[in-house]
C-alpha cells in the first residue's frame, strides 16, 4: 500500500501538469482578434467583395490605417461608437501596387497590427463579336480564331440541343462550328466553309433539323474532294451519344465526360470550354432519368470514362442519376443557386485565362459558336443578365487574371452595360 505522502505527491504532479497543459494553448488559439488585410489582389474598375478588417467581430475593437495608404477608390468602414464593423470595399479606380499598415485597438489588450499589399490590375480589354444574325455570328466567330480547319461542324441554329453536342466536340478537334437554317444556308456561311477549305464538312443532326437541301448545296458550292456527311439519330439525346462515339469526328476515347440537360441550354453552353480542357465532351441525357439507359452505360464504358462532371442542380439532373453513376464512376457536380452561379461553379476547374467571354444565361444563339473558339484557347464562358454582369462573374475575371472580355452578341442581346462591366 502506498504512502498517504506518495499519494498527495502525485495527486500534486498530476494537478500540475493538467494546469500547465491548459495553460498551454495555441497562437491561433489565443489571438482570435486580429486584423486582417482586404483581397490582395483587385482589378481597376471591379468592386472587391465586402471583406471584415478583423478575423473575429469584437465590438468594441477600432480599425484604421496607421500607415501607408489602400488604393484609390477603396475604403475602411465602419465605428466602433455605433457597434458597426468594420471592413473594407469599394471599387478601385487606379491600376497599380498599395502598401498599407492596418491597425486594430482594444479596450482591453494591446493595440495589433499588419501590414498588407494590394495589387490592383489594369481594366480588362473588353470587346465584342456581333453579327447581323445568329448565322453570320457564327462566322464572325470562326474568322476570328480559325485561318483553316480539317473539319467544318454545321448545326441548326433554330434549335439549341445538336449545336450543344458539337461545340466541346469540334472544341476538342479544334474545328469550327458554323450554324444553318432548317432549309437554306447563308451566302455568308458558305462562303466561310470554302475559306476554312476543310476536307470534311459535318452535319450534326436529322433531316428535321437540316434538310438534305443543305448537303446538296453544299456539295454542288465545294470542291469533289471536301465530304458532307451527317450525324444524327431519333432525338437529341441520340444525336449526342452517336456525335461522340463517332471514330472520325467524335470523341470516342476520353476519360472525362460532362453530363448536362438535353432540356435547356445554359449549362451545357458554360460546360462546353471546360469539358475541352479536360479533351472530354458534353453529353445530353434526359434530366429526369434515374438511371442512365443503357445506350448511355455502353457509351461511357466505350469511351473508358472514369470521371463524370454533372452540371447544374438536381433540377437539371437528378440526383438520383448521379446516384446511379456512383458505381464505377467517380461524379461530382457543379451547380448553383442559378444559372449564373453555376456556370461560375463550372469553371472553376480554371486557375487562370487570358480571355473571359461573356454569354447571354436567357437566350442562346449567339453563344451557340463560341464554344469550340473559348475551348480551343482554354478559356472560360460565363453568363450574364442582359444589361449586367453578376457580381460572382466579375471575380472569376479577378480570380482568374484576365486582361480581355469578349462579349458574345449584340447590343439586343448584351446592352451596352454588360461592356462596361457594369455589376448587377
Amino acid at each position: 500500500m502506498r504512502s498517504p505522502l506518495l499519494l498527495t505527491s502525485a495527486a500534486g504532479v498530476a494537478a500540475a501538469v493538467a494546469a500547465s497543459l491548459l495553460a498551454w494553448t495555441p497562437a491561433s488559439a489565443v489571438e482570435v482578434y486580429n486584423p486582417v488585410c482586404p483581397p490582395a489582389t483587385a482589378v481597376q474598375g471591379i468592386a472587391i467583395p465586402a471583406t471584415s478588417a478583423l478575423d473575429l467581430y469584437d465590438k468594441n475593437a477600432g480599425l484604421s490605417i496607421s500607415a501607408g495608404a489602400l488604393p484609390d477608390g477603396v475604403t475602411l468602414t465602419g465605428d466602433a461608437t455605433k457597434r458597426v464593423p468594420y471592413q473594407f470595399e469599394g471599387t478601385p479606380t487606379t491600376a497599380g501596387s498599395s502598401t498599407f499598415t492596418v491597425k486594430a485597438t482594444f479596450e482591453d489588450a494591446p493595440p495589433k497590427t499588419i501590414d498588407c499589399t494590394m495589387v490592383v490590375a489594369a481594366s480588362p480589354a473588353v470587346s465584342r463579336v456581333q453579327g447581323v444574325d445568329r448565322y453570320d455570328q457564327a462566322v464572325q466567330l470562326s474568322k476570328r480564331s480559325f485561318t483553316h480547319a480539317e473539319t467544318v461542324y454545321l448545326a441548326s441554329g433554330e434549335k439549341f440541343p445538336d449545336a450543344l453536342s458539337a461545340g466541346s466536340v469540334a472544341g476538342v478537334h479544334g474545328a469550327p462550328l458554323l450554324l444553318t437554317k432548317v432549309k437554306s444556308i447563308t451566302t455568308g456561311t458558305t462562303n466561310e466553309i470554302i475559306r476554312l477549305a476543310p476536307s470534311n464538312v459535318l452535319i450534326v443532326g436529322g433531316p428535321a433539323s437540316i434538310d438534305d437541301v443543305i448537303m446538296r448545296a453544299l456539295s454542288a458550292a465545294l470542291p469533289d474532294s471536301v465530304s458532307v456527311t451527317r450525324i444524327w439519330g431519333a432525338d437529341r439525346f441520340e444525336v449526342s451519344r452517336n456525335l461522340i462515339a463517332d471514330p472520325d469526328f467524335g470523341v470516342p476515347t476520353s476519360n472525362w465526360v460532362y453530363l448536362a440537360s438535353g432540356g435547356n441550354f445554359p449549362d451545357a453552353l458554360a460546360a462546353s470550354p471546360a469539358a475541352v480542357a479536360q479533351n472530354g465532351p458534353v453529353l445530353l441525357v434526359n434530366g429526369t432519368e434515374t438511371r442512365p439507359t443503357a445506350a448511355e452505360t455502353a457509351l461511357l464504358d466505350g469511351m473508358g470514362v472514369t470521371n463524370v462532371q454533372i452540371v447544374g442542380g438536381t433540377a437539371s439532373v437528378s440526383q438520383a442519376l448521379q446516384t446511379a453513376l456512383e458505381t464505377p464512376f467517380v461524379v461530382t457536380r457543379a451547380s448553383g443557386a442559378d444559372r449564373f452561379e453555376a456556370a461560375v461553379a463550372i469553371n472553376q476547374q480554371f486557375t487562370a485565362a487570358d480571355t473571359v467571354y461573356l454569354a447571354s444565361g436567357l437566350v442562346f444563339p449567339d453563344a451557340l459558336s463560341a464554344a469550340p473558339v473559348a475551348g480551343e484557347g482554354a478559356d472560360p464562358i460565363y453568363l450574364v443578365q442582359q444589361n449586367c454582369v453578376p457580381a460572382p462573374v466579375l471575380q472569376e475575371i479577378v480570380r482568374l487574371k484576365a486582361t480581355k472580355v469578349v462579349v458574345l452578341g449584340g447590343t439586343a442581346t448584351l446592352g451596352t452595360a454588360v461592356d462596361k462591366l457594369t455589376a448587377c
